[in-house]
């Protein structure tokens, strides 16, 4: 079996967070911070005004005070240098900030393609638990951007901001899953991060009835099923791996029912901070993730995830064909 071309993966040259302002926000717009530095890239937030809120706010007003939309950009640009100014551990104060008002998902991604961004940092804003969950615009922004997408725990720990500690990059022996591969290990390579490789298989035997006379489910079979996905994965990874000398890193199988609960499972069991997989969709079939993999990631696991889209996505509100300009300007 052919080997995976070994590549480092391209610097980010464009790093934008958006930004409501809130503590999970926060964590977005360190981590963005973060990365931009290590990678020598451009940072920007981006903060969207509801459409909906503006058109309520002006219907309950006298048309004869200012303009609505203009104050509130104005109060929303006030409002950054003190917001960014309390954001600990990083010099948020010199990030230019976007403000518009539009739909708010369509506002980031008109952002994302007009600072040519290849990577967008969002908080989780989880609707359930502090900790648990992500809000409907982060869910949004990650099944539609056309760039890659990190989604920020405000609770991971030891805080947002600070190095990841244990990353885990799900492979599914996919191109894509190659290129989470090689994104992973960058993180953990400049983050001194312990970088998990997983593989989540259903063991076939768990089809076959107890008392079948199959040999699959003899003990030694299955441990040489187990150690043939084991060399698969080992062979998969090792070209990228070899790039990064002196990662410390470890491969795992991890037999599982389901492939969505066995990645949040195993990252649950390792303490990992971040997981890093790769995303597959067409912008029909309501613009499906990995299955549903990202999906449950993103809803059940207590940590960061970052999602790999695959080489060449698109989706039309991300490219704008379906994005109608709205009033906006960039402060610093």
């Amino acid at each position: 079996m052919p080997q995976p071309a070994a590549q480092h993966p391209a610097p980010y040259t464009s790093v934008l967070a958006a930004t409501d302002f809130s503590q999970c926000s926060t964590a977005a717009i360190r981590e963005a911070v973060r990365i931009a530095a290590w990678s020598g890239a451009r940072v920007a937030a981006v903060h969207v005004i509801d459409t909906a809120v503006v058109i309520e706010v002006e219907a309950a007003l006298s048309p004869l005070q200012e303009s609505i939309s203009t104050a509130m950009i104005r109060d929303a640009e006030n409002s950054w240098q003190s917001f960014a100014s309390g954001i600990i551990g990083a010099d948020a104060r010199a990030v230019p900030l976007h403000v518009s008002i539009n739909n708010r998902i369509v506002g980031i991604l008109r952002a994302v393609r007009e600072h040519k961004a290849d990577l967008l940092v969002l908080g989780a804003a989880g609707e359930h638990a502090a900790d648990v969950g992500i809000g409907s615009i982060a869910r949004a922004c990650v099944r539609k951007s056309m760039t890659d997408v990190l989604v920020v725990r405000d609770s991971r720990p030891p805080a947002p901001g600070s190095p990841f500690r244990c990353i885990v990059a799900a492979v599914d022996f996919s191109p894509t899953s190659l290129r989470a591969l090689q994104r992973a290990a960058d993180y953990a390579s400049r983050d001194h991060a312990v970088l998990h490789v997983l593989h989540v298989f259903s063991a076939p035997w768990h089809g076959v009835h107890y008392r079948s006379p199959t040999p699959l489910a003899q003990p030694h079979h299955q441990q040489q099923y187990r150690d043939s996905l084991h060399r698969r994965l080992q062979d998969f990874a090792a070209p990228v791996l070899n790039t990064h000398p002196g990662l410390h890193s470890t491969l795992a199988v991890f037999d599982h029912s389901g492939h969505r609960s066995g990645l949040v499972d195993y990252a649950s069991s390792v303490k990992a901070d971040l997981i890093v997989l790769g995303t597959r969709g067409r912008t029909n079939l309501r613009d499906v993730l990995l299955g549903s993999t990202a999906e449950k990631a993103l809803r059940d696991t207590l940590c960061s995830v970052l999602a790999i889209k695959p080489e060449g996505f698109t989706h039309p509100l991300a490219e704008g064909s379906d994005a109608q300009p709205q009033p906006g300007r960039i402060i610093t």
